[in-house]
């Protein structure tokens, strides 16, 4: 046979497959697949169980509103226990009076010892005569002990409940005057934290933040340690988002930054570092600009020339590095031009958005002004008769002498002036601005009540495993308000207590919303503190997670592959003023790690927590949109089932003081404990809801039919191991289950020793994949697609073995009515495990032969899926491999990744068999480019004199203003700091004597090399966007029957001994598509005799980084604007009647400090004329 006819003949048998052959295969192959799964799972029996439990309307209107006033009620307890404190802290300071001289000691939560660590310490360094040991030992022995136990309601961290512990930020005295005070006067507050937590069973920490900077928390705890490498803390609770948003109200701010010519060296690093300093002041309420100036003006971040950028975490990050790169001194200073254009900008804002904008304030810095500028503040204060804008002005350097007119600046326009003379004196100068901006606030007691954004909690950003992980607080300010002090508006503090999202999550009944359904909580930005798509963490390693920077500005749309009609729904929530609204949206999903999607039509209720800056919505598919009535509370009955082996209960909060961290047995014992004990503390209907399941399965005696046994009299009652084993063995699986709406699951398993690791990962049962996936299989009928019973999956993240690894099967068992507008209600899931030797045994005994009719290929040998003439492929519903002819290199790929089916795939894709969405993951992290040490070290090489000359002039100006100052330790943060500017390298990072360090000196060090702590080999990433597309199959387009041209090697001649060589001859290459009915598999069927040879298409699986251009960027920016509601609670335009200090004292220069500066002039000059 030459090879035009071979090729012809095999067309010919295959053309005979499509119509013939591989539609009984895939009929046999159904017929094999359901009958095998259903028997053995008895999900007929179950069905019918089922089906006496009718289903009634579900109002998504009713619940959203019954979950908003559990909200409410939560959230309204924390903040009266906010109130309270506020009130009573204010009645304690009007009765005390300060005293300079005060000398009393506190518990200091840093040096605080308890008891188990006193008796340890002690008795390790006895008998040691190693000073630094004696010193340990002695600090053990005198340091305040207080008994500290682990509590559950801290997520077993050591607490206190008698005692508040005080905390004092590194870089503040702790036993200054100030300090010393407040500690004192705030001791007195423990009660009422006692009696809060008393009164409010569900209060975590309350905590009071002086704006002196120490912070009283309580109960008492001993303050965990930075990291294992520095041991430094860096806490300062005036800069915790809580703190910023209650001391102030919403601020405008513009930032001059001077960048002449006499900017340079030290007084840029301090200027560029104040900038940091106060960008971190700034949240997201408040809007900002900078601008840099000398002899012309320009905008640090064009993307905002001519506006103002909302204070996010992006926004801050990408105006942090633009300082550090895009800013060099030069030239002179035209202050003149710089204040015009600061003014006409906040006038150009309030035109724009047609409103005063809430308190505007100019922020100066540099090194002098060389003149006066009363004509410039004349004109835009109508001769300060009508200051709306405060200044505040921050004089840089050391040896600065004439703070005249900066001063004077700054008085004259309501601020304040500040002189930072070294780096260590940045944090505490910026936050004066902070107590002048809260002035008008506390004169007019104004309780500014606010609500933060998500956060993760202290603890929990040291160890991800530990502390209350993510949070909300609510927090209220703290006046003075005595009458002698009324006009100097003085802010003593803030006051908050946390709110733990997951006690907000526990409120959200979650078998109300079904699978596929969930629920989202907003603040008034837009910004995401609950939805099930919110991913902070990301692992891009198994020994490596990294939070995402961005992480507490994550917006709804970003957790949402939105549509237009999803993004008018968000925009609604956030400007409407109505207290309720709902819509009909299409969403587009994914999941299983994003390798699948889904697209439904979603049901969506939406309401604000009054009371709050919050908005709680729901999002409903249809399958969720009925529900069941209870039929009636056994207690008997659940305890007998919940106490047998092969039992488990979703991870839901059933009773109020059920511990979230237990699993498994223990769980089951506890909330049994509880419901014996304190009744009272569960959620009735919820046990109603596990009872009747424990009723429908206790009639369905699933024990007996799945072990096959005939010897049960009882219906909960333990099972016979070997009769399970032997029937197992039998039909080659290894587990059953059956995962309830309500979160009972039950199963049955070759080894009852253990749970199985299928049944641990997933007693969440809605929020299982392959419950999500079975109800996908009856969803699709309500878009007009056809309903199918059994899901087929193999595991995509476990690496394929054909002798251990197992297919899963699942099947819903849901309400069978067929009315019009019917819209199936799902009471629960079943499903088994089988071998994959099983699974492929029905594959291949299934498309053996045609087993109705006769057809041509008969008694061809081509009629197997085991002949080497073809391929046969089973892949589910999402084009991935669930079976095929070689599983060890090919099952759980994607089918076009499999080199020989890729122009397959691609045919099967552009005639619509597959359809294709590109999804964006706006939450993604992209792995920063590894900075090139070398290129820090180049400049040193090429001119080794300037190296040497600037070495001197550092090793000399450090010398002599630790001799002028005769302080080591500032000595040590310039050193570190001033490098930091500089971009050390890992090399001289590792050359510093960090072991001798102090604590400021690793302050120092964690900022001037903050890429050295941590883990050495951790990769650094930055936020990011990543693009990716999925798949999934159109069923209405099946069967489907192609050819694609290839090349074929003909061999036959050379065998022949007619030709030296094979022959490579053009062919088309055949194939087929079928649907194995009531399941998620296609059969596909392939010639193995032709093959394509051309490049392979890339179906764009992997996610790659979205590039954008700086003006895409700028636009993406921009439009976040523009959804943003600028209305605020609180507004002071005007500021009379304010009597206090608008700058500290100027301090005296001494001759040796001028000497001092004089040589370093002429030093500069040396160096400079030399290079």
């Amino acid at each position: 046979m030459d090879f035009l006819s071979f090729c012809r003949n095999v067309n010919f048998v295959l053309l005979g497959f499509r119509f013939l052959c591989v539609k009984d295969w895939s009929r046999s192959l159904s017929n094999n697949l359901v009958e095998f799964s259903k028997t053995l799972t008895y999900y007929d029996d179950l069905s019918q169980i089922y089906q006496s439990v009718q289903s009634v309307p579900l109002h998504g209107d009713s619940l959203v509103n019954d979950i908003a006033n559990d909200f409410e009620v939560l959230l309204k307890s924390k903040l009266k226990a906010v109130m309270d404190l506020v009130t009573e802290a204010e009645k304690v300071y009007m009765n005390y009076t300060y005293d300079e001289d005060l000398d009393v000691g506190y518990l200091n939560s840093k040096t605080v010892f308890s008891y188990e660590e006193q008796e340890s310490t002690v008795l390790h360094f006895n008998g040691s005569t190693d000073p630094a040991d004696e010193t340990v030992k002695e600090m053990a022995e005198f340091n305040d002990v207080i008994e500290l136990v682990q509590d559950k309601k801290f997520m077993k961290t050591p607490v206190n409940y008698n005692y508040s512990t005080v905390h004092v930020p590194t870089n503040v005295y702790d036993r200054s005057p100030n300090i010393l005070n407040g500690a004192y006067w705030t001791r007195m507050l423990d009660d009422k934290f006692k009696e809060n937590n008393e009164r409010f069973k569900s209060l975590r920490w309350q905590y009071f933040c002086s704006s002196d900077g120490f912070f009283r928390v309580y109960p008492g705890l001993k303050w965990p340690r930075d990291n294992d490498k520095t041991g430094t803390d860096t806490y300062d609770c005036r800069v915790r988002s809580w703190y910023l948003q209650a001391a102030t109200c919403p601020k405008h701010v513009l930032i001059l930054l001077d960048t002449s010519g006499s900017m340079k060296g030290s007084r840029m690093v301090i200027a560029r570092s104040t900038v940091k300093a106060i960008l971190n002041t700034l949240d997201d309420d408040d809007y900002f600009n900078i601008l840099r100036f000398s002899d012309t003006i320009e905008y640090v971040d064009p993307c905002f020339e001519g506006s103002m950028m909302q204070a996010t975490e992006m926004n801050k990050r990408h105006l942090q590095e633009l300082i550090d790169v895009n800013i060099t001194a030069r030239k002179g200073a035209y202050f003149k031009h710089a204040f015009d254009t600061a003014f006409n900008l906040l006038k150009f804002m309030e035109y724009k958005r047609q409103s005063r904008l809430c308190n505007k304030a100019i922020l100066l810095i540099t090194d002098g002004v060389p003149e006066h500028y009363d004509l410039v503040f004349k004109y835009h204060t109508k001769n300060f008769t009508d200051i709306q804008t405060r200044v505040f002005t921050f004089l840089i350097g050391r040896e600065v002498d004439d703070d005249r007119e900066v001063r004077w600046m700054a008085c004259a326009n309501k601020g304040y002036y500040s002189h930072i003379s070294t780096l260590a004196d940045v944090q505490e100068n910026v936050q004066n601005y902070i107590k002048v901006m809260s002035r008008p606030m506390v004169i007019k007691r104004f309780h500014n009540k606010i609500w933060t954004s998500i956060y993760l909690d202290h603890m929990s950003h040291l160890d991800k495993n530990e502390g209350l992980q993510f949070m909300t607080s609510v927090a209220i300010p703290v006046f003075d308000t005595k009458n002698e002090t009324f006009n100097d508006g003085n802010l003593l503090g803030v006051m908050g207590t946390d709110v733990p999202v997951a006690s907000l999550q526990e409120l959200v009944p979650v078998h109300k919303l079904g699978a596929n359904g969930f629920a989202f909580l907003i603040n008034h930005n837009g910004y995401v503190l609950m939805h099930p798509d919110y991913t902070p963490f990301r692992y891009p390693s198994a020994k490596q997670s990294v939070l995402n920077p961005y992480y507490n500005n994550i917006d709804l749309n970003d957790v949402t592959q939105t549509s237009r009609q999803f993004k008018d729904v968000r925009k609604r929530i956030l400007t409407e003023n109505n207290n309720f609204g709902s819509a009909v949206v299409e969403l587009r999903r994914f999941y299983d790690n994003m390798r699948r999607m889904s697209k439904r039509n979603y049901h969506i209720f939406y309401r604000k927590v009054i009371g709050t800056d919050f908005s709680i919505g729901i999002a409903l598919p249809a399958t969720s949109m009925r529900k069941t009535p209870v039929a009636g509370f056994v207690p008997s009955l659940l305890d007998d089932c919940l106490n047998e082996t092969n039992i488990e209960i979703a991870p839901w909060l059933y009773c109020s003081d059920l511990d979230p961290k237990l699993t498994g047995k223990e769980r089951i014992r506890a909330l049994l404990e509880i419901k014996k004990r304190n009744p009272e503390n569960c959620k009735q209907k919820l046990l109603d809801y596990l009872t009747d399941d424990a009723q429908n399965l206790k009639n369905a005696n699933l024990n007996q039919k799945w072990s096959q046994s005939t010897s049960f009299r009882k219906r909960c009652r333990k099972v016979n191991r070997k009769v399970v084993a032997e029937h197992f063995a039998r039909q080659n699986i290894t587990l059953l289950f059956i995962g309830t709406r309500n979160g009972l699951t039950r199963y049955m398993s070759v080894n009852d020793s253990f749970v199985p690791h299928f049944i641990q990962n997933n007693t969440d049962t809605l929020n299982a994949d392959y419950y999500k996936r079975a109800v996908e299989a009856i969803e699709d009928k309500v878009d007009k697609k056809p309903r199918y019973t059994f899901t087929f999956s193999v595991d995509l993240d476990e690496e394929f073995n054909v002798n251990t690894s197992v297919v899963t099967a699942s099947a819903p068992i849901y309400e069978k009515e067929y009315k019009l507008g019917y819209v199936p209600f799902v009471y629960a899931v079943v499903g088994l495990q089988m071998e994959y030797k099983k699974f492929e045994e029905i594959f291949m005994s299934s498309t053996q032969s045609v087993l109705s009719m006769k057809t041509p290929c008969d008694n061809d040998s081509y009629c197997s899926c085991k002949d080497q003439k073809g391929n046969c492929y089973l892949v589910d519903n999402h084009g991935y491999v669930v079976a095929s002819k070689f599983p060890d290199y090919q099952v759980g790929l994607f089918f076009g990744d499999i080199p020989e089916e890729n122009s397959v795939m691609n045919v099967l894709v552009d005639r619509g068999v597959f359809t294709r969405d590109e999804f964006t993951d706006y939450q993604a992290l992209c792995e920063r480019d590894s900075d090139d040490d070398a290129d820090s070290s180049a400049p040193n090489l090429l001119n080794p004199i300037k190296a040497f000359l600037s070495g001197m002039l550092w090793t000399i100006t450090e010398f002599l203003l630790f001799m002028s100052e005769f302080s080591f330790k500032s000595f040590w943060f310039s050193f570190g700091t001033s490098h930091s500017a500089n971009a050390l390298t890992k090399a001289e990072c590792e050359s510093l004597p960090y072991d001798t360090f102090g604590p400021m000196e690793k302050v120092a060090y964690s900022q001037a090399c903050p890429s050295q702590i941590g883990e050495e080999d951790a990769k650094t990433y930055d936020p990011c966007h990543k693009t990716f597309k999925l798949y999934k199959v159109n069923y209405t387009r099946l069967p489907f029957h192609g050819e694609i041209s290839g090349i074929f090697t003909d061999e036959s001649r050379v065998n022949e001994g007619m030709e030296r060589a094979p022959v490579i001859r053009s062919c088309t290459k055949p194939f087929t598509v079928t649907w194995v009915k009531d399941t998620n598999l296609l059969l596909i069927v392939t010639s193995r005799l032709c093959n394509d040879p051309s490049d392979l298409v890339d179906f764009e699986l992997a996610h790659r980084k979205k590039n954008y251009s700086t003006q895409q960027m700028c636009q993406t920016r921009e439009r976040r604007e523009i959804y943003i509601n600028y209305t605020s609670n609180c507004r002071f335009d005007r500021y009379d009647n304010e009597t206090k200090t608008c700058g500290v004292a100027k301090q005296v220069i001494s001759t040796k400090v001028l000497l001092i500066s004089f040589l370093l002039s002429c030093i500069h000059i040396f160096v400079h004329c030399v290079l």
